[in-house]
């Protein structure tokens, strides 16, 4: 199995390669709550949201169904549910419903704010979506405990 600093690196690099595969189309607008973070501050039309929300949305389905055809062979094979639940979901480390509800508000916060200041630093534009993967291994590895490094839905 994988440790956390690998977990954390595959979605960090997964992200870099996501935004820089539609950042040109679409702003690479992954999750939802960075699309409503850039309508907030004004620099993304709120008319387009539910349409790029609906789209993220889609993404994380077909994302979830890659993956189940990806684990089709180890399902019967495999005994201990909690293991394949873990393909698609976290748990808390410690279930409270404040303490990780809380903790999943100040990730989102720290990732959006984190967008929000890379997007408006232009000196290292073609840069930005590796500093992006960067912050995403830094949520990951000092705020993925608590609640499992939820980095789904909808990716």
């Amino acid at each position: 199995g994988a440790d956390w600093i690998v977990i954390a690196l595959g979605w960090g690099l997964a992200v870099t390669m996501g935004v820089y595969a539609v950042g040109k189309f679409s702003g690479a607008h992954l999750n939802p709550a960075v699309s409503i973070a850039l309508a907030m501050d004004g620099s993304f039309s709120w008319a387009q949201v539910p349409g790029f929300i609906v789209c993220q949305m889609l993404g994380g389905i077909v994302g979830a169904v890659l993956v189940w055809l990806m684990y089709l062979p180890h399902w019967k094979v495999t005994e201990e549910k909690g293991a394949k639940l873990g393909v698609f979901s976290t748990a808390p480390a410690i279930k409270n419903y404040f303490a990780n509800f809380l903790s999943e508000i100040i990730g989102t916060t720290i990732l959006t704010l984190g967008i929000l200041f890379i997007g408006i630093n232009k000196i290292a534009d073609g840069l930005n979506p590796i500093i992006v993967g960067l912050l995403i291994v830094a949520i990951g590895l000092s705020l993925g405990g608590p609640t499992g490094y939820a980095i789904n839905l909808p990716y």
